[in-house]
């Protein structure tokens, strides 16, 4: 591969924060039943979705690394919930997810495709004024071998979008 152009500044047209978060419950498929081409998920399982909403506008963050194994990705996410039902958000981190995501562009990306991403700290805040943040955050993460997917048509590759009642379904049916 070599250089064979340049960069040019691009107009600043993109719109930035996710508009929609879906988690479904990592199952360890083959590589034969995630059908990708180049960075794009094409065929997956037919697997339930549920959408997740964000107190305040995720920001998913990937960053390359490189150790003596090799390049991966870190991805992370911190999603905020309000309300302290302690016992349905510390069942995420008990499991692994996978977690779909449509940016402010119109864009979809798959996270934690093949590894999973684990739930991590969970920060419970109960604000010091009447508008400040009550409720917790809930830190995702994982490692990947390459960046997070695109997908096209999540709904007509696999994904069956289930709604949101995330402790009966997800966590307990999942």
């Amino acid at each position: 591969m070599e250089i064979i152009s340049g960069y040019q500044n691009k107009c600043k047209d993109r719109i930035a924060g996710l508009k929609k978060i879906w988690l479904l419950k990592f199952q360890p498929y083959s590589r034969s039943q995630i059908i990708t081409e180049g960075n794009k998920l094409v065929g997956f399982p037919e697997t339930f979705i549920f959408e997740f909403h964000s107190l305040q506008n995720p920001n998913a963050n990937q960053t390359m690394q490189e150790n003596e194994g090799g390049k991966y990705y870190n991805q992370n996410i911190s999603l905020f919930f309000s309300g302290s039902n302690a016992g349905e958000i510390e069942m995420l981190q008990k499991i692994n997810t996978r977690m779909l995501t449509l940016d402010n562009n119109g864009i979809y990306r798959v996270y934690g495709l093949y590894n999973g991403l684990q739930g991590g700290t969970i920060t419970y805040e109960t604000g010091g004024a009447k508008n400040s943040f009550n409720g917790f955050k809930i830190d995702l993460t994982g490692m990947e071998e390459n960046e997070s997917y695109f997908v096209d048509d999540p709904f007509g590759i696999g994904f069956l979008n289930e709604g949101f009642n995330y402790y009966k379904d997800f966590i307990m049916y999942g």
